[in-house]
């Protein structure tokens, strides 16, 4: 049976690990400049990683000021389409909660939306672009 863990990165490794999978999915495959991707909110950021049988597939970050903002979530490629996705962003939606916040923010990029649509975030704003790719500010209905 398949083990799913999602944690909070508490050391180097970790964070490597993380940084490894932003640099697949966004770097590689999205074409994202390295200096967007690896950005001056790092060290602010609250990291997670997620772990498939204790092997890195997946991660992202919240930032916190008036509201929480979910960044850089992603999957391996190899692992989309099986629900880690939305099992990731339940679970840092849950992390928000039991740090009693609500204001729950992300920038989508636009072709993902209705994934988090289906997860009850709403589209707000306009289309814009952010590293060249259309995103759309999305913030979470009545948690």
């Amino acid at each position: 049976m398949n083990k799913l863990e999602i944690k909070t990165i508490k050391t180097k490794q970790e964070y490597n690990e993380i940084i490894n999978i932003r640099k697949k999915v966004f770097i590689e495959e999205q074409k994202v400049p390295q200096v967007i991707e690896i950005d001056e909110y790092e060290k602010e950021a609250t990291h997670f990683i997620m772990y498939l049988n204790k092997e890195p597939i997946g991660c992202a970050r919240i930032r916190f000021n008036n509201f929480a903002k979910l960044e850089r979530i992603a999957v391996l490629k190899k692992h989309r389409r099986n629900g880690f996705g939305k099992r990731l962003t339940e679970f840092l939606i849950d992390y928000c909660h039991k740090k009693n916040i609500f204001d729950i923010h992300l920038n989508s990029q636009l072709y993902v939306a209705d994934f988090y649509e289906k997860i009850g975030f709403k589209k707000v704003g306009e289309v814009f672009y952010e590293a060249g790719i259309k995103h759309v500010e999305m913030v979470l209905e009545n948690p």
